[in-house]
Order: structure tokens, then C-alpha cells, then sequence
């Protein structure tokens, strides 16, 4: 009867490798399906974001888009009101009968901001009529001011446009972004070079920009990105 064969030690060295890759691969995989489940529950977001822009504008704006929602005091600094585009996002929270009552559709999955269940967004607007505490919205938008940048710019209509509380009619394209994800540090999927970020154009559809499209940083006042606020 022969002795069973002992295992080496580099048999046993090689054994420890190769389940050593396998933890780390599998680690790895399970890394990327978390991720791009955030990434996917971001793009929903934004996608909610826009199917409550379409009914704010249709009960409130006479299917336009308004920079200044309609009966809302500004957010800022006494004798300095506006609206950003978080304040935008966030007035779809505010009312008794929200557009989208959900809080946690305004906070991007793989963000570091929290609004507290909606507690920092406001109830009938700005909380204390001051601008929106930075991790209450977690997406930039197109705000006050930031509508008469994008005409300025874009579509060559003069310095006048650069003063805000404007209509959104015609003169915006359908592939003109209106909202994306935070353009305030942190940056929510990645790093500068090696994330980006999800974009919502006014047609709906959302497009994924890499780092090499836009400065994930500064995200506001660069590049096509110019007219998305905070």
C-alpha cells in the first residue's frame, strides 16, 4: 500500500497564489457592480429630476422653464436673493404636495452629502431664506443667472442676457445640459483623473463625461458645463 504524496511547499505557496488572485479579482468585480450601481441609481435620479421639471413647468410655468420658480422668496444674502441650480432642484421638494417628495432622489448615491432626509433642502423654500447648505443637493442645475450665461455664450445674445430670472423658450437646444452631478468638491463618481460624471440634457437622455471632457473639480465655469450651478 503506498503513502499518500505529500504536498510541497512550493505546491502549497502556488495554491495560496492563485486563491490569492481569485479574492483579489473577485473583490475587485464586486467593486465595479457596486459602482456602476451607483452610477446607475445616479442616472435615475437625474432622470426623476427631469420627469419633475416637465410637470413643475406644466402646472406652474406655462410649459416654460422658469430660472426663478414662481412664488419662491430667493435663497442669498439679504438684498442679494437667487437661485442656483440646487435651489432649482430643491423647489421640486417644497410646497405641501411636492413634485418629487422623495428626498433621497436629490443625493447622488455616491456622494458624501447628506440632506438629512430632506430636513436641509426646506420645506417652502431656502431654509432661513439663505442659500442651500452645501450637502443638501448633490446635482448642479441651471439656476438664476445661469440661464442668461448660457445665452450669452452659446447663442450670441448679448451681455443684457447675463442678468437672470429668465424664460426658457425656443432659444434652448435639446442636447443643452440642465443638470448633472455635483459641480462642488468632493466629485461624486471618481477622482479628476480617473472618474466623471453623469449629464442630463434637456431632450432627457443622460450621457457619462469622463475627466477628459470636463474638470470634475470645478466643474462650474468650465467648459460646457459653464451655466450648471450649485
Amino acid at each position: 500500500m503506498s503513502m499518500p504524496r505529500r504536498i510541497t511547499l512550493a505546491e502549497l505557496l502556488i495554491g495560496v497564489g492563485v486563491l490569492a488572485i481569485g479574492i483579489l479579482l473577485l473583490s475587485h468585480a464586486l467593486h465595479h457592480q457596486h459602482h456602476e450601481a451607483r452610477r446607475v441609481k445616479c442616472r435615475n435620479n437625474l432622470k426623476q429630476l427631469v420627469i419633475g421639471m416637465v410637470t413643475y413647468t406644466g402646472e406652474c410655468g406655462d410649459n416654460r422653464f422658469h430660472t426663478w420658480p414662481a412664488g419662491r422668496p430667493g435663497c442669498g444674502t439679504p438684498g442679494n436673493p437667487q437661485f442656483g441650480g440646487a435651489e432649482w432642484l430643491a423647489s421640486l421638494y417644497w410646497g405641501r404636495s411636492p413634485v418629487i417628495g422623495d428626498p433621497g432622489v436629490y443625493v447622488c448615491p455616491s456622494s458624501t452629502d447628506d440632506n438629512e432626509s430632506g430636513r436641509l433642502l426646506g420645506s417652502i423654500g431656502c431654509p432661513g431664506a439663505e442659500p442651500l447648505p452645501p450637502q443638501a443637493v448633490s446635482y448642479a442645475g441651471m439656476g438664476d443667472r445661469s440661464v442668461g450665461i448660457y445665452l450669452a455664450s452659446k447663442l450670441g445674445k448679448g451681455a443684457r442676457y447675463a442678468a437672470s430670472k429668465l424664460v426658457v423658450r425656443e432659444d434652448f437646444l435639446p442636447n443643452a445640459p440642465i443638470a448633472c452631478d455635483d459641480t462642488q468638491e468632493p466629485i461624486n463618481h471618481g477622482s479628476r483623473d480617473n472618474g466623471g460624471m453623469n449629464v442630463l440634457f434637456f431632450d432627457s437622455h443622460v450621457e457619462w463625461w469622463t475627466h477628459e471632457r470636463v474638470d470634475l473639480e470645478r466643474g462650474v465655469g468650465a467648459g460646457e458645463l459653464v451655466h450648471l450651478r450649485n
